[in-house]
């Protein structure tokens, strides 16, 4: 089968690999959609302590199964969507209700989605692939993954009992515009978005968010947000992210930033005015479940997806991404 694999920083090559066989509990799908994300080139990049070199590339997809291994829950034919990973669900953290930080979270990730088949681990295939309605468009459904990570955020928030008035998304990239969307959809009364791509903040407001460029942020009804989200990954961004929150409220410093780099905060602030800063990483099975429902029935993401592609595309893509050009792309293999 045909395949992109990331060969070192900065170099893709599309290359013949074999199709694998999928044993007891695992699925084989032909990928009808893969989509790009900013995980995928920070690792084009810079390379990614998760994402091994050279090797697979790509780890969001949606498509149809193909074969199945004995006991699966899936069965050829039957069209799915799904997510890279899956929690052990006993160790420590999954017993106290952390899955997201599951000490074998990684050890089965799925990569290698820009390619024509991809095999679907056991656990993952238990746990956290989907069925996909035939209403929703396979390029859309392969959007679950990047999703749960906002649902991830989203349920930390409401599991913070924080109001729902107010909130700032700084980043208008993919993340940050699933945010703004799921934000009102779970009943925040004014979001805005900020950025400085004009293209992108656009389709912030198709989303229902209220933007703004960066350079014009203001304090929501002169005190601040309820809550910031910083969708960046740009540690002069997370030190700034501070500024524009309320009293008593909450910063969500999303993006992640190069490993090593660090940031600096006026205790002050975070102190006397009860600042308080979280931090999600990645997702468990509840925020998987909660994405699939929005995507299901609540939410259209379907402006997020600007291009199309073949895998033979696929350093045109990467530059084209390098370039701010687009939001999300979608390979077709």
């Amino acid at each position: 089968m045909k395949a992109l694999l990331l060969v070192e920083p900065g170099r893709i090559e599309l290359a013949s690999v074999a199709v694998p066989e999928p044993k007891a509990g695992e699925v084989l799908i032909c990928v009808k959609a893969s989509t790009t994300c900013g995980t995928d080139l920070k690792a084009f990049n810079r390379g990614h302590p998760q994402i091994p070199m050279p090797g697979p590339f790509g780890h969001e997809y949606a498509g149809t199964v193909v074969a199945a291994g004995t006991d699966a829950p899936f069965s050829p034919g039957d069209d799915v969507m799904g997510v890279h990973s899956a929690p052990c669900q006993q160790c420590y953290w999954c017993q106290n209700g952390q899955e997201n930080l599951c000490e074998s979270i990684m050890a089965t990730k799925v990569l290698g989605t820009y390619a024509e088949y991809l095999l679907i681990p056991e656990r993952i295939a238990r746990l956290n692939l989907f069925p996909k309605s035939k209403a929703m468009s396979f390029d859309v459904a392969s959007l679950l993954e990047p999703l749960a990570c906002v649902a991830q955020g989203i349920l930390e928030i409401q599991m913070a009992s924080v109001s729902l008035g107010s909130a700032l998304v700084i980043g208008p990239g993919a993340i940050g515009l699933m945010f703004a969307s799921a934000l009102k959809k779970v009943g925040f009364g004014h979001v805005t978005l900020a950025g400085r791509n004009p293209a992108r903040l656009a389709v912030g407001e198709r989303l229902g968010a209220t933007v703004t460029q960066v350079s014009d942020i203001k304090l929501h009804e002169g005190r601040g947000y309820d809550v910031v989200i910083e969708c960046t990954g740009q540690v002069e961004v997370w030190e700034a992210s501070v500024n524009y929150v309320r009293r008593g409220g909450h910063v969500m410093l999303f993006g992640g930033c190069k490993g090593g780099t660090t940031a600096t905060f006026d205790t002050k602030r975070l102190h006397y005015d009860q600042i308080t800063l979280m931090s999600p990483f990645h997702f468990g099975t509840e925020a998987v479940r909660t994405a699939h429902k929005w995507l299901t029935h609540e939410l259209d993401l379907s402006p997020l997806i600007t291009r199309t592609a073949t895998l033979e595309e696929g350093t045109d893509v990467f530059a084209a991404l390098n370039r701010g050009e687009g939001i999300k792309t979608v390979f077709h293999p």
